[in-house]
């Protein structure tokens, strides 16, 4: 008999372990960056952003669906010209930042508990500590991420954990 109760109590954990978190690039070709020097999109870009977003989603927000429509990025740095070869590199300045804008939806039982729209920017993306390995192409702006989902919903996630 007490095995039903741990059953139905890992039932439960493992149902809210599996909140669906969707991200959506709206017109990714408008976007102020993810390309090279001939304009490509680099995919892999916008697929790493997502994993990284419905990441910190199950993170922060366990147990509820989200939705997340990344309306613009514009990574750290700029994409120029280097050397005699003039081979593109992604060069890194004080004053070009990383920007993402997105909007957003949470839902606890498909009622939308908590929406908002984001306009994320880090304007000291080279100072302090990164957390991330310097070979990581997106560090800067999966740190802005971090922070935001970390001030956004801090309070939501202590709230929906019991004490």
């Amino acid at each position: 008999m007490s095995y039903r109760w741990i059953t139905a109590g890992l039932l439960a954990l493992t149902a809210t372990a599996h909140a669906d978190v969707q991200v959506n690039f709206v017109k990714p070709e408008t976007f102020v960056d993810i390309k090279d020097n001939n304009g490509f999109r680099q995919d892999e870009v916008l697929k790493d952003i997502e994993a990284h977003l419905v990441a910190q989603a199950q993170k922060y927000l366990p147990g509820r669906d989200v939705r997340i429509n990344v309306t613009d990025v514009d990574l750290a740095g700029h994409v120029e010209p280097f050397g005699r070869s003039a081979t593109w590199l992604r060069v890194m300045r004080t004053v070009t930042l990383p920007a993402l804008s997105l909007n957003y939806e949470v839902l606890d039982g498909g009622k939308v508990v908590q929406q908002g729209k984001a306009e994320l920017r880090d304007m000291n993306y080279q100072d302090g500590f990164i957390g991330y390995f310097s070979s990581d192409a997106l560090r800067y702006e999966k740190r802005m991420i971090d922070r935001w989902f970390q001030a956004e919903f801090r309070t939501t996630t202590a709230a929906a954990t019991p004490r």
